[in-house]
């Protein structure tokens, strides 16, 4: 379970816009999770750390290279609403579905980083998953068995419901890129965390491994919807639920 709290912090930064202090917690996640990966997943992970440690890319071309993928209008959107199958109108309740979820579980904007995203971008879902994955084991620690199952019970709803139904396609389109590497391999282990998370809660993988359309937004997202954390604060939580 702590592995998983390691692995969901990880690449929600790795998928968030590069700043210079994501980037140091970054490295400094890969250097100290070093054994709590089985199997492929910690190959992958070795493979991205050495990778970082031998090449490491400067920031400045990150920062391009993510506004060129990423940015609103990009090849690939990181916000799972333009996704939707449902009309546009549909759109609102899901954000709304996403903002429960994290208000449910204490999850909400830190007013004090310098930039915040909306609730549907991946590394904003990514986020919450890590904050449940510590919860959970705080709850299993703490010998708090009702709790456990509530924060489990939600691990498997948001990854059924949301970042399991378009995460999948998220991680094909960046693998399907000509170039950038950086992102490419970040992808590779988000899809084998995803594959474990769906074979952990009994779900058939396959059922989401769909392409879909985008309906891309074309605005100015509202600041109501943005929502970020730092990791210091997960850990230094006393509550823990």
């Amino acid at each position: 379970m702590e592995g998983m709290l390691y692995l969901y912090k990880m690449l929600s930064l790795g998928f968030a816009y590069p700043e210079e202090e994501n980037f140091c917690m970054l490295r400094t996640i890969l250097d100290e999770s070093g054994s709590l990966f089985p199997g492929e997943l910690r190959e992958c992970v070795d493979g991205f750390r050495k990778s970082l440690r031998e090449n490491t890319p400067p920031l400045d071309d990150l920062k391009s290279g993510y506004l060129a993928i990423f940015d609103i209008g990009g090849r690939i959107s990181p916000y799972e609403s333009e996704y939707l199958k449902e009309k546009i109108s549909r759109k609102p309740f899901e954000i709304a579905d996403i903002a429960g979820f994290y208000n449910a579980f204490g999850f909400a904007v830190n007013e004090e980083m310098n930039s915040r995203e909306p609730v549907d971008h991946i590394a904003v879902e990514l986020e919450f998953m890590a904050i449940l994955s510590w919860k959970e084991e705080y709850a299993r620690r703490s010998g708090l068995t009702e709790k456990e199952e509530i924060v489990n019970e939600a691990r498997k709803k948001f990854l059924a419901e949301h970042l399991g139904r378009w995460g999948f396609f998220f991680c094909k389109q960046i693998q399907e890129l000509d170039s950038a590497p950086f992102y490419k391999e970040l992808a590779k282990i988000l899809e084998l965390v995803l594959r474990q998370e769906c074979r952990k809660y009994g779900m058939d993988p396959v059922s989401f491994e769909k392409d879909m359309a985008r309906d891309s937004y074309g605005g100015v997202r509202d600041e109501e919807f943005t929502c970020g954390v730092q990791f210091s604060e997960i850990m230094s939580s006393k509550e823990g639920i």
